[in-house]
């Protein structure tokens, strides 16, 4: 086990002047405070942003000082966002976006924490499927007509924001980074990350009944399909068509495509996908 979740953590709260207790108080569970400070477990990631809440500490300090160094901390923040979603924890989001906005008002000028705080709410928005107010899609769509060479953390940026955003003020620039990408202007790791832009394109689309936008995505889906095999982009994609279909009633094997998406997710023991199959037909109006 590794002993630096327990050194931080008991580091940091001598600092602040907390006691095991009052901290225990503070995220629910004192026997948890003591099972890590006691190297008797690790903290799971529910568990590490109470701690970073109740310490006063943003999650990319607190990994940087256990890790040193910054690069799992997108991701490490990307997968509580998918579990919070998945298990429907709409309390979990609230308590990011709120521990998100503190930050962000103490530090307006943070544009890392400002992205972070976008993407907590963007999740917390798609169990509705709302968009953000006029202001902040200003802010996104200002900030990604400033990029001048996509990264990592500009495409996953847009990955977790893209649905709560007008669909028609955003397409143009998934197609100029599809274009990039062809023009191998875009790193391969990057580049991994287009496909879940495609596909949350084609759900924002549908979502906001735009079926021009995505008639051209799904276009330019196919394209991209006959390059890739990665089987969970080639099953979301027919999940999207099939629903597609049957919006506009553009021919009557909607129910195969969506039932073979379902089938190909089951055979890849994809639980996580087929809930959220289910739940998308049931907020679509679809089962």
């Amino acid at each position: 086990m590794n002993n630096t979740h327990r050194s931080v953590i008991k580091k940091i709260r001598k600092l602040r002047g907390i006691s095991q207790r009052q901290l225990g108080t503070l995220i629910g569970s004192q026997s948890m405070v003591s099972r890590i400070e006691n190297n008797q477990t690790e903290p799971n990631d529910h568990t590490l942003f109470l701690l970073c809440r109740a310490l006063n500490i943003s999650f990319d300090e607190y990994f940087n000082s256990v890790f040193g160094q910054r690069e799992s901390i997108l991701e490490k923040l990307e997968s509580v966002l998918l579990t919070s979603y998945i298990e429907n924890d709409r309390q979990q989001l609230n308590n990011l976006t709120e521990f998100y906005f503190q930050r962000f008002s103490d530090d307006p000028n943070d544009l890392a924490i400002f992205h972070q705080l976008m993407m907590v709410k963007a999740t917390l928005f798609h169990f509705d499927f709302k968009l953000a107010s006029f202001d902040e899609q200003n802010k996104l769509i200002e900030y990604f007509f400033g990029v001048q060479e996509w990264q990592y953390y500009d495409l996953s940026l847009l990955e977790w924001t893209i649905n709560m955003l007008d669909i028609k003020k955003i397409i143009p620039y998934v197609f100029e980074i599809v274009r990039r990408n062809n023009s191998k202007q875009i790193s391969h790791r990057s580049s991994n990350l287009i496909e879940k832009i495609i596909i949350n394109a084609l759900e924002a689309s549908i979502v906001q009944e735009e079926y021009k936008t995505t008639k051209c995505l799904l276009q330019m889906a196919e394209l991209w399909q006959g390059r890739q095999i990665n089987f969970e982009f080639k099953t979301w994609l027919l999940f999207w068509k099939g629903i597609f279909e049957k919006k506009t009633h553009l021919n009557e094997n909607y129910n195969k495509k969506i039932g073979h998406a379902y089938k190909i997710a089951m055979y890849l023991n994809s639980e996580a996908t087929v809930y959220l199959f289910d739940r998308f037909l049931k907020s679509l109006g679809c089962d």
